[in-house]
């Protein structure tokens, strides 16, 4: 981005800002030293010892979702494919919060702070180790990524280099996660929150403001001049033949929306990052509001204007004909629809304005960054080490806290490496890989695992054989598809109800392939096998558990 303001008003704020996190880490590490004992520290650093309101489940949910690659991806998605884009990723994402919703209960069923931890309890600590090794992948890649964007984003405004931003910029997000863990990492959100609604909403304004004065010079209404939009089309997803950005139902099939919402939506709804804040909340009525308030947040402010900012930006940045072929407008770059929000700030915002939004843009992702270190740490400390390690060694409560704040730190320093690996060009394409295969594995790999907690006649072997066979098949045909195949393939039963190469055009096969083996590596393996004991049973309650005390005990007892 261009940069009409002085370096020095960037510094001055960032730090200010960096400043203001590190104190909420503090305040959160002295709430938790004030504790009874070390046993509650720990459990506050995890979980804040269940004592979260509705509305900071809700603003932390949706905060750590304004993902600068989510947001950009839902503009894409509407500027590319007009409003058949909403399948992409808005339709399946408000999905997944129905999904999320639906969970809140279940889960405060069983007496664990991680997922991870419930499937131990249910199945097995093979089960806990397996889902906890997906799960590190791929929030660390995730956490990774947004870090790496937030630099290349204020990185100029700094006029330093993307490396050293990276590293300035992680440096307060591993104190303050250090300090507080889970606690500052939620009270930070709330903070961050606001900062992402501010930036989607002025920018979404904005453009409509920007649409409108265009459709008013040409003598007609946006909606008019949509509808003469011919979709881009720059994947290779089928259309029907003429389809327009009005079009909702522009496929040629219900095919890609089919293969986003089993290939997407199961990991999406089964993210760790919800579970988590939903066992936080201080009872399950809050639990559900809190998912309540997350939808509402993620449909009005992520979704809507994320979408509508793509559409409006068809307008503005309208596409243009290259060799007989539609392509997004040149000013937006090699990524097209991606560039919307960031060419449109650079070239219509007013000088601090633009820096305005800049630094909201950069400040917020620190909640990505914070959410996803935070569970990949607890993954690496409580669901892996804890077990196999810190029990066994018979390690104090005082000694366990210690390191786990000290695995939290050096996540965050694990996501500064990846994010510099990210910025170098042949590593970074690497990356990108792992960091699309995360999603069909978190699908294939964990949620076929966590949804079968609730299924009576499933065991360990069924599960340990759903999840690995679901993670072998996501990462076989990943390989192929993306390597060997180059997305030309036939694929039996789908293609032929749907069209000679429906699945392939997707670039998303990987995600159904991987499910379908999951699932019948669930079946198969739990009916070889015998049913689960009535002790494996038990570990799901018939009612949530809202009683602080019975749930800690429980976790006592089974540690």
């Amino acid at each position: 981005m261009g940069n009409d303001v002085s370096p020095l008003w960037y510094w001055a704020v960032l730090l200010v800002y960096c400043l203001f996190v590190v104190y909420l880490g503090w305040d959160a590490y002295k709430k938790q030293k004030s504790a009874g004992s070390a046993e509650e520290e720990h459990h506050d650093f995890w979980i804040t010892g269940r004592s979260q309101p509705a509305y900071m489940v809700g603003m932390s949910v949706a905060s750590g979702w304004m993902l600068i690659g989510m947001i950009t991806w839902m503009t894409w998605a509407t500027y590319d494919q007009g409003l058949s884009g909403l399948w992409v990723v808005a339709i399946p994402w408000f999905l997944s919060n129905l999904l999320q919703f639906a969970l809140a209960r279940p889960l405060r069923r069983i007496k664990a702070i991680s997922q991870c931890e419930m499937l131990q309890n249910r199945f097995g600590l093979p089960a806990r180790t397996l889902a906890a090794m997906v799960n590190i992948f791929s929030y660390t890649l995730w956490s990774a990524a947004e870090l790496y964007a937030a630099a290349l984003i204020m990185a100029p405004a700094l006029d330093i280099s993307v490396n050293a931003m990276i590293i300035i910029y992680a440096i307060p997000i591993a104190l303050y996660m250090y300090m507080g863990g889970f606690r500052s990492v939620i009270n930070a959100n709330i903070i961050q929150f606001f900062m992402g609604a501010i930036i989607l909403v002025v920018t979404a304004g904005a453009m409509y403001f920007t649409a409108h004065g265009i459709a008013a010079e040409n003598h007609t209404t946006i909606w008019e001049m949509l509808k003469q939009q011919a979709i881009i089309n720059e994947m290779a997803y089928p259309y029907q033949e003429g389809a327009k950005a009005t079009n909702l139902f522009a496929f040629v099939s219900l095919s890609f929306p089919l293969i986003i919402m089993f290939g997407l939506v199961p990991g999406w709804g089964a993210a760790e990052d919800f579970w988590l804040k939903a066992q936080a909340a201080v009872s399950t009525k809050e639990a559900r509001k809190g998912a309540i308030y997350s939808l509402i947040y993620n449909t009005t402010l992520i979704v809507a204007c994320s979408s509508i900012i793509g559409i409006f930006g068809l307008i503005i940045f309208k596409p243009e004909v290259k060799d007989g072929v539609l392509h997004a407008a040149k000013v937006l770059g090699d990524k097209g629809g991606y560039n919307v929000i960031s060419v449109y700030i650079n070239q219509y915002m007013s000088p601090w304005v633009k820096a305005l939004l800049i630094f909201l843009l950069s400040a917020h992702s620190m909640s990505t960054v914070a959410n996803y270190s935070n569970v990949s740490a607890m993954n690496v400390s409580y669901d892996v080490l804890q077990p196999l390690w810190y029990k066994r060694k018979g390690w104090s409560d005082e000694k366990i806290v210690k390191w786990s704040r000290i695995i939290t730190f050096l996540m965050v320093i694990i996501n500064i490496g990846i994010a510099m690996l990210y910025n170098m060009p042949t590593v970074g394409a690497t990356l990108n890989d792992a960091y699309f295969l995360s999603s069909g594995l978190l699908t294939a790999g964990v949620a076929v695992m966590l949804y079968a907690l609730f299924w009576k006649r499933a065991n360990l072997f069924g599960v340990m054989a759903g999840g690995i066979s679901g993670l072998i098949g996501t990462i076989v045909f990943f390989i192929l598809e993306y390597k060997v195949w180059n997305f030309s393939y036939t694929m039996p039963i789908w293609d032929w109800i749907f069209g000679k190469g429906s699945m392939a055009s997707s670039y998303l096969g990987y995600c159904v392939v991987g499910l379908v083996c999951g699932l019948a590596g669930l079946i198969i393996g739990t009916y070889l096998t015998a049913p689960p004991t009535e002790a494996q049973l038990a570990a799901v309650a018939d009612e949530p558990i809202d009683d602080n005390e019975e749930f800690f005990k429980a976790l006592r007892e089974n540690a």
